[in-house]
């Protein structure tokens, strides 16, 4: 019993960890593509962080042509939409090892849910000039065009959904008994819940640390970061609900392999020294 606890409490822990390293693989690209595609029309990078950025100078280009309308706040969403499509490939195609097939799923699921989710929550969400958003800002330069917002909703709905599917399928790569309804809540717990919850709560903290902090206060970041972490990774908490709880097992066993449940101590260790990092120089930003 008390082996099987520890495998457990391994697999967990090193979900974790790879969670930790997954984050810092998606949003740090997100805010360098926008940092990039600014730079592309002119103007200079004045401070990146872990989820903000921002640059300073004379834009170069036409911004009333309908790429840059589109690019220039729309650039960042879009990457994370390819880089996930790009993850998924690569997932189908390479039998990974557990731990670095843990790592690829959750980058593939964290950049589609980012991407599609700009789509969706800022088709919903929208008001002319309200500055919150990137795809808001860019419906803005289209003068709030109902054709585009209806193809965001349309495009971030099925995204979202699509990156559910792929969150339920591919946990059963590391379920072996499909019908084991406790197994199959041990490894969607380790895959997606426990990961979703360390995500929301250590980052939406870390915003406390971030210069957006100190420009609308500490309450309102607490409740901006809450918002941002917990729904922009919501598909976590259903892939996880999916899995174990509410969608019945698939018929077809698909297993390779459970996650790893063994005592990684480097992988926790590099974890701990990527946490550190966020903590003191990321989110607080780095200045130019």
């Amino acid at each position: 019993m008390k082996n099987k606890t520890n495998s457990r409490a391994f697999m967990i822990i090193n979900c974790l960890a790879l969670m930790i390293i997954a984050a810092n693989l998606t949003s740090p690209v997100h805010e360098a593509t926008h940092m990039l595609t600014q730079m592309a029309v002119g103007m200079k990078p004045e401070f990146f962080g872990f989820g903000i950025n921002s640059t300073v100078g004379t834009v170069s280009v036409d911004m009333n042509s309908f790429f840059w309308k589109l690019m220039y706040e729309g650039s960042a969403a879009l990457m994370n939409i390819a880089v996930g499509f790009i993850l998924l490939l690569i997932l189908s195609k390479i039998r990974f090892g557990p731990l670095s097939r843990v790592l690829v799923l959750m980058l593939t699921i964290m950049h589609l849910s980012m991407g599609f989710g700009y789509f969706l929550r800022d088709g919903i969400a929208y008001s002319p000039n309200n500055g919150m958003g990137d795809w808001c800002k860019v419906l803005d330069r289209f003068d709030g065009s109902i054709a585009l917002r209806i193809g965001m909703l349309v495009v971030g709905s099925a995204g979202i959904l699509l990156t559910f599917y792929i969150a339920y399928r591919q946990a059963y790569h590391f379920i072996k008994n499909n019908n084991d309804k406790k197994e199959r809540n041990t490894v969607a717990s380790a895959l997606y819940l426990f990961p979703f919850i360390l995500f929301s709560v250590v980052y939406t903290l870390l915003g406390l640390v971030s210069p957006l902090a100190a420009e609308i206060g500490a309450v309102n970041s607490l409740i901006f970061g809450a918002i941002t972490n917990v729904f922009g990774m919501i598909t976590f908490f259903w892939g996880y609900m999916f899995t174990a709880v509410m969608v019945k097992p698939m018929k077809k066993s698909i297993y390779y392999f459970s996650p790893c449940a063994d005592r990684k101590i480097i992988l926790w260790v590099a974890a701990a020294a990527l946490l550190l990092f966020d903590v003191f120089v990321l989110c607080p930003g780095i200045y130019f």
